[in-house]
């Protein structure tokens, strides 16, 4: 064997691994990964869910009440299914509000829109999956239907086998009047905190389906230059005087109405200049104190929601989609309770974002904390991503260093 050779051989060995070793070095050294020189990607999906808020998807008002529905109602079993479906047909957002007051215990039900003439499939395939209980005190019924309907929807309804009970009247009036009358047959009572809303102006008056969601009070109608009959008579049969709440400024009810109404029991009028100013107010209006029969029946009266601190939910709605609004009261209901507040579809209003701001969870500690939460109801068509990122914002914890330099951000 020859040793120098084999020497040589050991030596280029060493000189290769040697020289490997330094590359490796100079690898470590100077290699430097592009972690930091991504280029920023458009979602190619809507963002559904932030920290704190979550969209209710959809583009029309069959999509968006099918949307809350689902979200309030799993119906995996029988303490999480609804009693019955309460089916409105599509185009008279008066007619939806009213139906917001079949919603409440002991019918426990959401809203969801149909065609004069048909059940559209997504919302028939909906009501399969709820599987409806029935509603025990009403001979089972298991849907109603809240205006005037064609044959073919009512033949839809037995193919279902659902049991329905239907409200028609020749006026929104007469319609608001028939649904309490009905409330009344199965609560017993007629309840005597009522609200009053303009005919003619839903701006005003779709943030109160949260609170007849939650509470049960109804709404009736009246016009600028009278009340109607059937809304006399809605109020007048309560058997004590009635604590009437008016969503609207002076233009949109004026004070001779106003007045007018007082024959009928005590009125407040919510606070607010305009209608995003008016869904806040009625977020931290409160009415609490005696009944007008308090000696006798020791009844207190709570009116409102009167929440002017963080710790609560929200439901945001675009003010100019009246119709897609209503059936999210149901959130208030079965949901996390909360007040339903107006945006608009590419911009917060100065009066939602000053409360807001004012409800807004500062830091506590690390393991007891306040939270607000936002709901934002249908398409990024109707709401737009950055109205929901600025929501977020607001709803956000503030943290300490936050909360020194008086920065909500």
């Amino acid at each position: 064997m020859d040793f120098t050779r084999r020497m040589g051989h050991l030596r280029w060995g060493l000189a290769l691994v040697t020289g490997l070793i330094i590359i490796f070095i100079l690898f470590i050294l100077f290699y430097r990964p592009g972690y930091y020189q991504a280029n920023a990607k458009p979602q190619t999906h809507p963002v559904q869910k932030t920290a704190n808020t979550g969209r209710l998807p959809g583009k029309n008002v069959f999509e968006t009440s099918v949307s809350v529905s689902q979200t309030v109602y799993p119906a995996t079993f029988a303490d999480n299914k609804p009693k019955a479906v309460i089916l409105v047909p599509r185009g008279d957002w008066r007619r939806a509000l009213t139906a917001a007051n079949v919603i409440h215990f002991p019918v426990d039900a959401p809203i969801l829109y149909i065609k004069k003439d048909k059940i559209p499939e997504i919302v028939k395939k909906e009501i399969k999956r709820l599987d409806p209980e029935g509603l025990f005190v009403d001979g089972n019924v298991k849907s109603f239907i809240v205006g005037s309907v064609n044959q073919k929807v009512k033949d839809e309804l037995k193919e279902l086998k659902l049991k329905y009970r239907q409200f028609n009247a020749t006026s929104i009036y007469d319609l608001a009047a028939k649904i309490d009358h009905y409330r009344a047959t199965i609560n017993s009572d007629h309840n005597d905190m009522v609200m009053v809303a303009s005919a003619n102006a839903p701006e005003y008056s779709i943030f109160s389906a949260s609170w007849t969601a939650h509470a049960g009070s109804p709404t009736f109608f009246v016009n600028k230059d009278k009340i109607p009959q059937a809304t006399k008579k809605a109020l007048s049969r309560r058997p004590q005087d009635t604590f009437i709440y008016l969503l609207g400024n002076s233009k949109v009810i004026p004070p001779g109405i106003a007045k007018e109404l007082g024959r009928y029991g005590h009125v407040q009028r919510i606070p607010g200049k305009n209608h995003f100013e008016m869904s806040t107010g009625f977020a931290g209006y409160a009415d609490f104190g005696p009944n007008f029969g308090y000696w006798i029946a020791k009844t207190i009266r709570m009116f409102g929601w009167g929440i002017a601190e963080a710790g609560h939910n929200f439901i945001f709605v675009n003010a100019n989609k009246p119709e897609m609004a209503i059936p999210a009261g149901i959130l208030s209901h079965r949901g996390k309770h909360g007040p339903m507040l107006l945006v608009k579809k590419d911009a917060l209003p100065q009066p939602v974002e000053r409360y807001l701001k004012t409800v807004q969870p500062s830091y506590t500690g690390e393991q007891e904390q306040l939270f607000n939460y936002g709901w934002i109801i249908g398409d990024p068509e109707i709401i737009e991503p950055e109205v929901q990122k600025d929501i977020d914002k607001l709803l956000r914890v503030k943290m300490p260093s936050q909360v020194k330099k008086g920065d909500a951000d």
